[in-house]
């Protein structure tokens, strides 16, 4: 049998290529004339990705502007009255990798010409509204929960879907403490996205696998608070805004829960029954902790 030589290639060797992507969009579109500022249009399942991949994150500012940001870029969008998700075509063309226009071009639709929403107000018109606490807290508490899972491979709370974050933003954007049953119904809500959405299975089960003890029975702010001392070495009790939370949401529910109020009251350094300042003190405590939880856990 005559052997086969194998001819070797002497050829440089290149880096891979990928061709160019086109997006679908209407130059009649261009607002005052600009390439860079024509709207391209995408199904809202975009966001997708950035709000279940914890490499990622998705920030609201309102129910019709946001901002993705990744690894090594960011870009903001806009969500119109279609319910579809708007970019600039120069942000998709130059703030993104070439991996994420792929992902983008996925989602492209056939150009809307309705562009209005507060990302056309803020980008085109400068009409900049900093986001209400609670809802700048909501987005701090994401980018926790998603950090945590890069650093740890568990999700603290389960992820929240894209019509309930853009619900959440439209509901608190607005809100007014008139009454107590107002701020009752805030109470509830607000604890029922943060206490009873912690993943409580995960979270025992990277307990039990660093080698701790864990009670049977145990969930909610407990577990919480059993991971943040064990895991992230927190001596500050960083758990105490979510457990007054809670306590709040015994007030909201039960009528001789009157102890409850006065009690985080007490904590918060406000008058019980100022709604308002209640509030404000109970999310800006929250806040605080979710900021310190993140550099903790970036430490």
């Amino acid at each position: 049998m005559v052997k086969r030589e194998i001819p070797i290639a002497h050829n440089k060797i290149t880096p891979p290529q990928r061709s160019d992507l086109t997006f679908e969009w209407n130059p009649s579109e261009a607002v005052h004339g600009s390439r860079f500022l024509t709207p391209v249009y995408f199904n809202r399942q975009v966001l997708t990705r950035y709000l279940y991949d914890s490499r990622f994150s998705c920030e609201f500012a309102s129910e019709t502007y946001g901002t993705v940001h990744g690894p090594d870029f960011y870009i903001s969008f806009g969500i119109n009255k279609n319910g579809s998700v708007i970019a600039w075509l120069g942000d998709l063309q130059d703030s993104i990798p070439v991996r994420e226009r792929f992902y983008w071009l996925v989602e492209n639709k056939a150009p809307e010409g309705e562009i209005a929403s507060e990302f056309y107000d803020a980008q085109v018109d400068a009409k900049f509204t900093s986001p209400p606490a609670v809802i700048q807290f909501l987005n701090e508490i994401s980018m926790f929960n998603a950090a945590f899972h890069r650093k740890y491979g568990v999700h603290l709370y389960h992820d929240r879907s894209i019509e309930e974050r853009i619900e959440e933003t439209r509901r608190y954007k607005r809100l007014v403490l008139n009454n107590a049953d107002d701020f009752k119904r805030f109470i509830s809500e607000l604890n029922e996205i943060l206490n009873e959405n912690t993943n409580n299975l995960e979270i025992r089960r990277l307990l039990l696998d660093c080698g701790h003890n864990v009670a049977s029975g145990m969930k909610g702010n407990k577990l919480l608070q059993q991971t943040y001392e064990l895991v992230l070495s927190d001596s500050e009790n960083l758990i105490a805004p979510f457990y007054y939370l809670y306590d709040l949401r015994l007030w909201a529910d039960h009528s001789t829960g009157e102890k409850y109020i006065e009690n985080v009251a007490k904590k918060l350094g406000v008058t019980p029954h100022e709604y308002p300042l209640l509030m404000e003190g109970l999310i800006s405590s929250l806040s605080l902790s979710a900021k310190k939880l993140l550099k903790k856990v970036a430490a």
